[in-house]
């Protein structure tokens, strides 16, 4: 029995999930960011701890920090590809309401960004998630409700 439950601790630990935290009001529209290589080489840096910011630290707005635990992302190949989503959520220390900014690469790694959406000339192209050749890497529980049934 002791046998059993250290093995199942043992699994429940080494199974990475993955989920965005959203707080407030989450926006509908998602937007896919096709990075250019120096943006990926970047983010590649912070995930594999290198250049990482402490969650201490302010960011200037828009900037993205990698959320998703060093030993977590470490080895993972240079981004491409990432979709963000945002929220507006009442920010109590700022006494106002802030945009939260939510990312997942198209290796499964997240990231997030405060006040501003990531700048354009990280990327490639940015289009709207869902039209045309524009693929999403986040998935929401939404994505699959077909209605009032």
């Amino acid at each position: 029995m002791k046998r059993s439950l250290t093995l199942l601790g043992c699994l429940l630990l080494s199974a990475p999930v993955f989920a965005l935290r959203m707080p407030g009001e989450v926006q509908p529209d998602r937007y896919t960011y096709y990075l250019t290589a120096e943006y990926g080489q970047q983010l590649k840096m912070q995930n594999d701890g290198k250049g990482r910011k402490s969650a201490f630290q302010p960011l200037p707005a828009g900037e993205l920090r990698s959320e998703t635990r060093a030993d977590l992302s470490k080895g993972y190949p240079a981004p491409v590809a990432m979709t963000c989503i945002s929220s507006i959520y009442y920010n109590t220390g700022a006494r106002a309401n802030w945009l939260k900014v939510g990312c997942i690469d198209n290796n499964g790694l997240e990231y997030e960004a405060n006040q501003k959406w990531p700048p354009k000339s990280v990327a490639e192209r940015v289009c709207k998630a869902g039209e045309g050749d524009c693929e999403s890497f986040l998935q929401m529980d939404t994505d699959s409700w077909s209605g009032p049934q």
